[in-house]
């Protein structure tokens, strides 16, 4: 009889032991991202803050941006073009009461919802919105609200598998851009995430061990602000490493203009600058390409490297009439396809059609299941599937680097801390000068931001080639120079025109040939 006992209090040790680690995922944190696809983000659905006085249950508040209500019918259409991912934000403050204790009927709809999505077998990805009592940590009982609200979802929606992700908030960086507060919001945010894990990972069931996202500080995609915070920037502890990092990618930005999303501008609008601000018509240039491979490689370097996944959880664009020249197809094809392409990083298209018959900024019609463009289901059809210009075959070894895009009349190479041993730029002479003319300039930083080296030249240094261009070469293969190359034209473009600026490094480097990789999306593009 004791032997009996002995053998039944095994059995259930063992049984809990299984059962406790059937929970467990045996996907790392970036298998799981590389799992997810790519996603598409509801837009303004279930985070509809304190526009209406009555709170209505009944989806008229969900409806307030035009957006419909997702059905079973529209989450299956999206999967059939590839997306496996939905992303959609919750605001919880107007539907609490007693210390923010949640409405069971909203936690209804959101479970509602889960399932939906769920039962597609595609991946979600939970985010409470940004809320007023969240914008300013300094608020009373701000810190116990954001606690309550996350154990109550986390016990809500504990049995859902690893298909739910949870993000603790979005949104949350308009402290720093209206305020500046950087080392006062830095601390009070990373306190904030610790506890969101140690509340999710406390709760047990399939929260031991589900993938969680934090957000960088910005709302928006800086690339220098990745830069600085991707190792200044305090990664919450977790004892699984399932946690990823999410980033909005509307960019780029040039003073008060923005390419890809309204956001930017709204965000302009709330800082108070009083100067108009425009979309920018046009994304494509040689510059452009150069810049996306650009951070994705920070990216790549700065976090998922060291295991940490990216979830770039907006992709926005307006979509209207004012865009060139395949604009919007050019950028949606090369974000997804190099974010599918890498290891760890996950897209997600923004979308907001609205219901007018008029407006053009949507992608995908949830009224009539039908994209704006055929184009554009073409690209998230494609990439799904592996169908896409990789851009990983347009890299090669070389010691060479060239930039041929100006910006001003300056030419710039960031070289970091790599050696180079010659630095040429072509110059086309429109007016002859006089022979005692400096024509240009080109100046190289050191290991000091503030030092930097300056080589001054006239029109009888360079050496005339065939094309009638000028060739200008500096020997600085003794010299120790840093970051970045620039070279500057002394006369506006009336008298001459730098062409290119070339450095050759001293070891051979891996360099994105991003020129031959526009022009085979171009192509592909243009025959759809």
């Amino acid at each position: 009889m004791h032997n009996l006992h002995i053998i039944l209090i095994i059995i259930l040790v063992v049984s809990l032991t299984f059962n406790y680690l059937s929970f467990i995922s045996k996907k790392t944190a970036v298998q799981l991202v590389n799992d997810m696809g790519i996603g598409y983000n509801l837009g303004i659905t279930y985070n509809c803050c304190n526009i209406i006085e009555e709170k209505n249950l009944e989806n008229e508040e969900i409806k307030l941006f035009g957006t419909t209500i997702p059905t079973k019918d529209i989450l299956k259409e999206i999967r059939k073009y590839g997306f496996k991912t939905i992303r959609f934000q919750i605001l919880y403050n107007n539907y609490t009461y007693n210390n923010s204790k949640i409405n069971s009927e909203w936690i209804y709809k959101i479970k509602k919802l889960i399932n939906l999505i769920n039962n597609l077998n595609m991946y979600i990805i939970l985010s409470i919105k940004h809320t007023r009592q969240f914008w300013y940590f300094e608020r009373r009982n701000s810190k116990d609200k954001y606690i309550n609200f996350w154990s109550q979802i986390a016990k809500e929606l504990i049995n859902f598998d690893e298909h739910l992700i949870f993000e603790t908030m979005y949104e949350i960086g308009y402290l720093i851009y209206l305020n500046r507060l950087f080392n006062y919001y830095e601390d009070k945010e990373y306190y904030l995430s610790q506890d969101f894990i140690n509340i999710i990972r406390d709760s047990g069931g399939f929260n031991i061990d589900r993938l969680l996202i934090i957000p960088m500080l910005g709302s928006d995609y800086e690339i220098d602000l990745l830069k600085y915070y991707s190792s200044q920037y305090k990664i919450p502890k977790d004892p699984y490493n399932k946690v990823a990092i999410s980033i909005y990618y509307y960019f780029p930005c040039e003073e008060y203009n923005s390419f890809s999303s309204l956001e930017q501008i709204k965000l302009y609008s709330m800082m108070g600058y009083s100067d108009p601000v425009y979309p920018l018509k046009e994304w494509g240039s040689s510059q452009n390409y150069k810049d996306i491979a650009s951070n994705f490689d920070i990216i790549k370097e700065n976090l998922v490297d060291k295991g940490i996944p990216v979830i770039i959880g907006e992709v926005g664009i307006l979509n209207d009439y004012i865009k060139r020249n395949n604009s919007i197809e050019q950028f949606l094809y090369t974000l997804f396809s190099m974010s599918y392409e890498y290891e760890g990083i996950l897209p997600c298209l923004f979308d907001i059609p609205l219901s007018s018959s008029n407006n053009k900024n949507f992608y995908f019609n949830k009224e009539n299941n039908e994209w704006s463009n055929d184009k554009y289901a073409k690209i998230f059809n494609r990439i799904s599937k592996g169908k896409f210009i990789k851009s990983f075959d347009y890299y090669h070894q070389t010691n060479l680097e060239t930039n041929y895009y100006s910006m001003f009349g300056i030419l710039e190479i960031d070289i970091g801390f790599k050696r180079i041993v010659k630095i040429l730029v072509n110059v086309k002479f429109i007016i002859y000068l006089d022979e005692n003319d400096i024509v240009m300039t080109v100046y190289s930083y050191q290991r000091d931001a503030l030092d930097f080296k300056s080589f001054d030249f006239k029109e009888q240094d360079g050496k005339k080639q065939y094309d009638g261009t000028c060739i200008f070469t500096i020997d600085t293969s003794e010299m120790d120079l840093y970051y970045n190359v620039q070279a500057m034209a002394w006369y506006s473009e009336d008298y001459m025109i730098i062409n290119s600026l070339t450095v050759q490094y001293k070891d051979i480097y891996s360099s994105f040939d991003y020129l031959s990789y526009k022009s085979a999306i171009l192509k592909e593009i243009n025959n759809w």
